[in-house]
């Protein structure tokens, strides 16, 4: 069990570093001239031929019974929405404003994980929700900050649809599937999902060099495939409340990316918003003890 939370806690970490280059990435891929509905077209079709020429080629059972389907489809639809709402969100409000009200997504799985049953009412456990949260206000939070309600509902949206989706991966109807097939639907639904969006925009499907195509590469391995695969195991491990919270890392990982990719700036607040959330973290790997139980 130890060393399983420990995997656990190691696998989603590794998808927080995987999903903190995405912003990083994606600016150098636009100012490279790849349009938003191409990138996610080519990042997600590339990630799910990787993925899905692995299970082939290890003969994995990819075949869903019965009652994973309702799981699956969920998680599906509910990724998608995620990159949906999120970049219409972008379009009525700050980058850093949409990013607070999506990663309220944390404190809402541990509440409905706690009403289900599935999560014990730990004092520790929502110690470490507040202490996330005021973390990743102080790494994204900016003065200038400009609010419309349509962009809030987007972005509120976007945290529902990471509700959902982390929820749903750990799923007892999952059970017994590979870690693979998860995954591999997921990318294979975005992937047709966006080539739906270049057609509908005109936009192309693939970029046009290179140093396109390059992006496309590390967006599609490390952003899509990586992280993706990592995430479904490590939710299953550890459960959904304690992956979600170590997520909220998410937003330090990318402003240190955008440090020394793209030249962002860091500053104080980032340095101790980016600690509180590493207390966060060490405060949900902690055993549990029966002591922390709220009546």
């Amino acid at each position: 069990m130890k060393n399983a939370k420990l995997i656990g806690t190691a696998c989603i970490i590794i998808t927080t570093v995987c999903y903190g280059l995405i912003p990083s990435l994606s600016f150098m891929s636009f100012n490279a001239g790849v349009e938003t509905e191409t990138l996610l077209f080519d990042k997600f079709l590339y990630a799910a031929i990787l993925m899905w020429a692995f299970i082939l080629i290890r003969k994995i059972d990819f075949r869903l019974n019965r009652q994973a389907r309702g799981p699956m489809i969920a998680i599906m639809l509910s990724y998608i929405g995620i990159a949906t709402f999120l970049y219409l969100a972008f379009d009525y409000i700050s980058g850093s404003l949409a990013t607070i009200i999506s990663f309220t997504y944390p404190a809402i799985v541990i509440a409905i994980e706690m009403l289900r049953g599935r999560e014990r009412k730990s004092a520790v456990k929502i110690i470490a929700v507040i202490v996330s949260l005021a973390g990743m206000c102080l790494i994204v939070w900016s003065p200038d900050m400009k609010i419309q309600i349509i962009g809030v509902v987007f972005a509120f949206i976007c945290a529902l649809c990471y509700t959902v989706y982390i929820i749903e991966l750990s799923s007892d109807k999952l059970e017994g599937m590979h870690p693979l097939v998860t995954p591999a639907y997921v990318l294979a639904a975005s992937a047709v999902f966006n080539f739906v969006r270049c057609l509908i925009s005109g936009q192309p499907l693939f970029t046009e060099n290179p140093v396109q195509f390059g992006y496309m590469l590390l967006l599609a391995v490390v952003c899509a495939f990586i992280a993706i695969l990592c995430y479904c195991v490590g939710v299953r491990l550890i459960g959904p409340s304690n992956a979600s919270i170590i997520n909220t890392f998410e937003p330090a990982c990318a402003c240190v990316f955008g440090y020394f990719l793209i030249g962002d700036e860091i500053t104080l607040s980032m340095i101790i918003g980016g600690g509180l959330i590493v207390i966060a973290v060490l405060l949900t790997s902690l055993p549990d003890k029966k002591g922390d139980e709220i009546k």
